[in-house]
């Protein structure tokens, strides 16, 4: 029997964000009866062109991708802002071509991009998620969120959380308390991850020379990091972006993982803090409480609570880390791929079953 052909659309290679890592994840996906492939809406530009020839090209690139692969189903994966306003154009065009659409929505920032759109542009992104055949959220939450703001039938909705490859973190032992508390922040090196608060932080701890912060990724507040940590001493290294081995090899020189993120979708990387027997310190933003519970996975803040993540990082105790680090190395393979392999296989189904 043949396999039901569906295109994913969206940006691969480098993967700088949840999105793109989500997709190149997604590569690794295997199926009886589903066959994936893939399409780059950022692939490397031509210098030589300038931005609306080349956002052009890639559309005529997607037409005749189409053309040649014949997908019965087009899924395309998108965030807000910028990314949505492109997404547009590929669900247009997808239904010109009497294709079904699934659109997947990735960012956190989705609701807070359309609250903020101008009255004509709010109009122009329900008509899009209403041609879409169904609409993913990466939770409960963000599904109840998007029922109350957008006139989608409820039918149109499927729940698909992010997933990590726990393999790679199987063999992390957690660095042991009793020789001190070591802090990890992985991601971008951006505002909205909260990275200004991490310095606040550092600030405040630097006294305990017990406690340290390990800061994994790149982006444009590098330099003020860097400056904060020559200009006040503080318990910090900057380790830059890493990936396989390197980057797990971080992993098990901490304890705590920590994303004090203003806006997220899901926090992607609290689940590989998870994985790795971190406790878990985050903001309850986005779906991240649809996964990290108080006193369970690690705890929740207010975003921009400095002082409160400071004195939780103080105050816990040997005991209690070695109790959450356990229970998250368990907990952490619900979020498997393997398991979104088989969850994405049921949305499929669901969605073919109810179109037929």
């Amino acid at each position: 029997m043949a396999k039901i052909k569906i295109l994913q659309v969206g940006p691969l290679p480098p993967p700088i964000g949840g999105m793109s890592v989500f997709l190149n994840n997604l590569k690794k996906f295997k199926s009886n009866r589903y066959e994936l492939s893939f399409f780059n809406i950022f692939p490397k530009k031509d210098r030589k062109l300038n931005k609306i020839f080349f956002n052009v090209f890639i559309l005529l690139k997607f037409l005749w991708t189409i053309k040649k692969e014949q997908p019965e189903i087009i899924h395309i994966h998108t965030a807000a802002y910028r990314a949505f306003t492109k997404s547009m154009f590929f669900v247009k065009l997808a239904k010109w071509n009497k294709k079904k659409v699934i659109l997947h929505i990735h960012s956190g920032m989705f609701v807070e991009f359309y609250n903020k759109s101008s009255s004509k542009r709010q109009q122009r992104i329900n008509h899009t998620l209403h041609q879409c055949d169904q609409i993913i959220c990466l939770s409960e939450t963000w599904k109840d969120l998007f029922m109350h703001t957008f006139s989608v039938e409820e039918e149109n909705y499927a729940v698909l959380p992010n997933a990590i490859f726990i393999e790679e973190f199987k063999e992390v032992e957690p660095l042991p308390p009793e020789e001190g508390k070591t802090i990890l922040f992985v991601g971008k090196l951006i505002k909205i991850k909260g990275v200004l608060d991490i310095i606040e932080m550092a600030k405040r701890l630097k006294d305990n020379s017990e406690i340290k912060f390990l800061i994994m990724g790149d982006g444009p507040l590098k330099h003020v990091l860097e400056k904060a940590i020559d200009t006040h001493d503080l318990h910090m290294n900057m380790l830059g972006t890493l990936s396989g081995e390197q980057k797990i090899e971080q992993f098990e020189r901490a304890n705590l993982f920590l994303l004090p993120s203003y806006f997220e979708a899901l926090g992607l990387s609290n689940l590989e803090g998870m994985a790795a027997g971190h406790v878990v310190l985050s903001t309850n933003v986005g779906a991240i409480p649809d996964i990290v519970r108080d006193d369970q996975e690690g705890y929740l803040f207010e975003a921009g609570d400095i002082q409160a993540f400071a004195d939780k990082i103080v105050e816990l105790d040997k005991e209690t880390m070695q109790k959450i680090a356990k229970h998250n190395k368990e907990h952490a393979k619900q979020y498997d791929f393997s398991r979104l392999n088989e969850n994405l296989e049921q949305v499929y189904d669901a969605f073919l079953n109810n179109r037929n």
